[in-house]
């Protein structure tokens, strides 16, 4: 029994090794089925999305490790894509051209700003809660409210085989107190995101960077959440979002836990270049 994961990020994008060396460590770690999905290109200067030049040479070398690895492990070629609503995502025919076994969307970037920027949430705190004050007035409402609304979007629009870090926009809340998770209106942004995902053919990753990489630890998304995600049958997964080989399997035993807490008996995986609906125990999947 082994598990899979298909979140990882390597050299061409903000990750931390060559794509052979996460295949080689994942191939040591018994992983089953192992998909490499760095951040694509974004049409704007960014310090962690790959560069437009690097794609097909990225593309190239997914397919020969699928090559010189298939007796070895099952290789998927993937992106995580960001989906900005009326300027960026799967749809560009550069992206859909590309002929991907899958690709994760993802939500960073929430809105445009006076200057022209879009407001990236995901970065270093004392950035994010600077550009709330300035540019939302404070009003972080408004911004969680864009965020899930950009989710919802991305659903309909992109139609990603997976839905990356779903209620990532708390990640700062330890920090500095901006939801409560238990107010109606924010519930409902959650509610009528998850009706927007059952409703597709989407996945739902559990994803464990914040336990080994956040202080305190943080799963995305949280138990409330999956539970309503087991309750509307909509499929879940377990990734690590690795940025470095070591990270490969990082909070894979509290994510099994967390799922099989809330009832999960079943998780979403490609195999054999088929998405199907495999059991699971504390050692991986029944196969």
């Amino acid at each position: 029994m082994s598990w899979v994961n298909y979140h990882s990020h390597t050299h061409f994008c903000d990750g931390k090794a060559k794509p052979e060396e996460f295949v080689k460590t994942a191939i040591d770690k018994g992983i089953l089925a192992y998909g490499i999905s760095s951040h694509a290109p974004v049409p704007f200067r960014s310090d962690w999305n790959m560069s437009r030049e690097d794609v097909a040479e990225y593309l190239e070398i997914v397919d020969d490790l699928k090559v010189k690895y298939k007796d070895r492990i099952q290789i998927y070629k993937g992106f995580e894509i960001d989906y900005i609503e009326g300027f960026w995502g799967y749809t560009d025919s550069f992206l859909s051209d590309l002929q991907l076994d899958y690709f994760i969307g993802s939500v960073h970037y929430i809105d445009r700003l006076d200057d022209g920027t879009f407001f990236c949430f995901d970065g270093k705190p004392e950035g994010f809660f600077e550009t709330v004050d300035e540019y939302f007035k404070g009003d972080f409402k408004k911004i969680i409210d864009r965020y899930y609304h950009n989710v919802r979007q991305m659903v309909l629009t992109d139609k990603p085989d997976i839905i990356g870090h779903l209620d990532k926009i708390k990640m700062h809340n330890t920090l500095k107190t901006y939801l409560d998770e238990n107010e109606a209106w924010y519930k409902k942004q959650v509610e009528d995101t998850l009706d927007t995902i059952a409703a597709s053919n989407a996945v739902v990753e559990l994803n464990t960077r914040g336990l080994y990489r956040h202080d305190p630890p943080l799963l995305y998304p949280g138990k409330w959440v999956l539970k309503r995600i087991r309750e509307k049958n909509i499929p879940v997964m377990i990734n690590s979002d690795a940025h470095h080989p070591s990270e490969i399997t990082a909070g894979f035993d509290e994510a099994f836990n967390t799922l099989s807490e809330t009832g999960f008996k079943t998780v979403r995986a490609l195999l054999k270049s088929k998405w199907c609906d495999v059991e699971f125990d504390q050692d991986g999947l029944k196969i």
